[in-house]
């Protein structure tokens, strides 16, 4: 097996694999453009090393590293889109929690959503695998690695955008921390992994929305044209890193009213920008052999 590194300037070569970090980030529903993302990765035989989540892209990394293809993810996240209107998962994530964690997220907890999912698909902590949260107090960055940790913790807490989820106590240390969305510090940050990275990232939606079935859906939608909820920490240096950028602009990632069609159509924008971005990378001599 060929091990090769992303490297800006390096001369062309035909790899077979890729050690270089994968950085999947934030962006709700967008969860399925990863999913196109890793396709086209998998398709020109590119294996990424450690892969780092955020929010969504947390999940999608979960998944992928304890061993999930992409068409397999994809089934997955469609069972979970199934289960938007299942009135008994809704009110199983109803959690009454300390008054401090009910003013930030109010009543819905992602907890037990995540325990449920990882145990169905059984998935686990692994070294490949880096979660990343924010400390609603500080803003610092928290990072979730290796393999002793909670990963319905980790999960929901990278996940929980303010004012939408409930926040989640993290002791550190002695230290209470109480964790948000990681997006709230970088949508896709590329400083806890070495060296150049791949990034699956989102554009914000621009467009006002083709689908939704309730006024929730309308509101999560226009908050994301003027004033995300989880900010717009989105910047990557693209001379650093190869960037993938995905979306339609007409979706914006907490409306749930999409459908499964537009949900299939995410998959395939994401292969495709990634496919022609990761070819061009190969042409240009962004891929090269590792010692």
């Amino acid at each position: 097996m060929t091990h090769v590194k992303l490297v800006p300037g390096a001369p062309t070569k035909c790899v077979s694999t890729c050690d270089s970090p994968l950085i999947l980030g934030a962006g709700g529903w967008n969860i399925f453009h990863h999913c196109g993302v890793l396709k086209a990765l998998e398709e020109r035989g590119i294996k990424a090393g450690e892969v780092l989540g955020v929010s969504a892209g947390s999940m999608a990394a979960a998944f992928y590293t304890n061993g999930y293809t992409p068409d397999e993810m994809v089934q997955a996240f469609l069972k979970l889109a199934d289960e938007r209107e299942n009135f008994g998962q809704i009110i199983e994530c109803f959690t009454m929690a300390d008054p401090l964690a009910m003013s930030v997220g109010g009543p819905i907890s992602l907890k037990p959503l995540f325990k449920r999912l990882i145990t169905d698909y059984g998935l686990e902590p692994n070294k490949r695998l880096k979660i990343v949260a924010c400390d609603l107090f500080t803003h610092e960055p928290v990072v979730f690695k290796g393999t002793d940790y909670n990963l319905v913790d980790a999960m929901a807490a990278s996940g929980s955008v303010p004012g939408v989820y409930q926040p989640v106590w993290h002791f550190d240390n002695g230290r209470a921390r109480l964790l948000v969305d990681g997006a709230i510090y970088h949508y896709s940050p590329t400083e806890f992994s070495d060296g150049p990275c791949i990034v699956s990232k989102f554009r914000p939606a621009t467009q006002p929305p083709r689908e939704w079935k309730t006024p929730v859906d309308l509101y999560f939608h226009f908050r994301e044209l003027v004033f995300p909820l989880a900010g717009n920490h989105r910047y990557v240096d693209e001379e650093k890193h190869l960037v993938i950028e995905t979306g339609l602009p007409y979706v914006a990632a907490l409306n749930n009213g999409l459908s499964k069609e537009t949900m299939l159509l995410m998959v395939e924008n994401g292969r495709e920008i990634a496919g022609q971005l990761l070819d061009k990378a190969r042409e240009e001599g962004r891929f090269c052999n590792a010692s």
